[in-house]
């Protein structure tokens, strides 16, 4: 996988790269002193982000919208203190002419390589290999290992959006030696972390994979809506899954089979409420101080559905914005069946996880409303005609 790059592409991919390892960095077992340094490359990719800014070569109809949409998310940092937003409409500006690819690929390489380094730290006792429990009333069990992650579910899903960073690469040319290999890998890391719902989601989408290189493509119509609507209909669920809960029965055994996530959810809600736009600081969105009835006390709780959790920090109206993601993705990927169970695959993951406002989900939204593809036929269109005007003034 070797990437070219153009010198006016440089500051953009140099950006993402450091953000991407400064977030990386945050799924990374440390008792703070890993935060400092991916604070300082934070503020170095900022920097980065501002100068490629000053490079785009934008319409002026562009660079308003810019200016707009920016003021907005920066008027929310400054209320907030949380910056995500206002760095991820730059980046998706700036990557607006970026080959998507590069993205993947970068991505890619960056958590093989965190991984690798990750592993040897652990190995060697730099980092610790923290003994997680599956985080229930019911259920303590510390045999699940972190071998240097933050949690046992790290690695497991990094192991899965290894493949998934592959398969959109390569799409319906995915080898299927690679994919047993990804596969393989998922069952070996699940002897040791015990992560039930990402080996589920790696085997699934293995399988999924030889079976769709195989179909043709009249049968991508249901895929492709199936891929459309996956985010609106897990949202739903999700959200209406903590009303439903109160009432018992059937509804107590699903939210079991989730790992109580719906019942977290609820104390959130409770405390925070529901809002079209939240307008709150991530220290006080994170500072619960609840006890159950068994004693045990817990300071914040954690969110693993990615629908509730946008709900719930963000509001409503931000889930609309994943909703968009979902319908641009499907329409792009419409004729590459792989790609479409991928990116299902991946919504899914984010029903018992929590990627959307995180470095594994970037691509996504960058390959949403990357136009790389469109101005690349627009500008071969020019040049034939161009080659077919000149050929007739030869002529004359």
């Amino acid at each position: 996988m070797i990437i070219k790059l153009k010198r006016r592409e440089m500051l953009f991919y140099l950006s993402y790269v450091i953000v991407y390892i400064s977030l990386f960095i945050g799924d990374v077992y440390n008792g703070g002193s890993l935060d400092a340094f991916a604070r300082y490359l934070r503020i170095c990719s900022y920097v980065l982000i501002f100068t490629s800014c000053i490079n785009l070569k934008l319409k002026k109809k562009e660079i308003f919208q810019m200016i707009a949409v920016l003021m907005v998310t920066l008027l929310y940092a400054v209320k907030t203190g949380d910056l995500y937003w206002s760095i991820l409409i730059l980046l998706i500006y700036n990557s607006k002419r970026a080959k998507i690819e590069n993205i993947y690929k970068m991505s890619l390489r960056i958590i093989v390589l965190g991984i690798i380094s990750v592993l040897v730290l652990c190995v060697v006792g730099v980092l610790p290999d923290v003994l997680t429990s599956r985080n229930t009333v019911e259920q303590i069990n510390y045999n699940r290992h972190s071998l240097g992650f933050y949690h046992s579910n790290v690695l497991p899903l990094l192991i899965f959006y290894l493949e998934v960073y592959y398969i959109c690469i390569t799409k319906e040319r995915a080898r299927n030696k690679v994919i047993v290999f990804f596969m393989s890998i998922a069952i070996v890391v699940n002897f040791f972390c015990h992560s039930r719902n990402a080996l589920i989601l790696s085997v699934s989408l293995s399988m999924f994979i030889f079976i769709a290189k195989k179909k043709k493509k009249h049968a991508y119509r249901a895929l492709y809506r199936a891929t459309i609507f996956s985010i609106p209909c897990m949202s739903i669920f999700s959200f209406a899954m903590m009303f439903l809960l109160l009432k018992g029965g059937i509804w107590n055994t699903i939210d079991s089979f989730f790992s109580g996530r719906f019942r977290l959810a609820i104390f959130k809600m409770r405390r925070i409420g529901i809002h079209l736009i939240n307008i709150m600081s991530n220290e006080f969105f994170s500072r619960d101080n609840i006890v159950y009835v068994n004693g045990q006390d817990i300071s914040t709780i954690a969110l693993d559905n990615g629908y509730l959790y946008i709900i719930l920090r963000y509001g409503i109206l931000i889930l609309l914005f994943y909703f968009v993601i979902a319908y641009l993705l499907a329409r792009k990927n419409k004729e590459s069946a792989c790609v479409l169970g991928t990116l299902i695959a991946v919504f899914i993951a984010n029903f018992v996880d929590n990627d959307l406002v995180d470095y594994s989900f970037l691509p996504f939204i960058l390959w949403a409303f990357n136009d790389w593809k469109t101005n690349r036929v627009i500008k071969n269109v020019k040049e034939k005609v161009e080659e077919i005007h000149k050929r007739k003034y030869t002529k004359i």
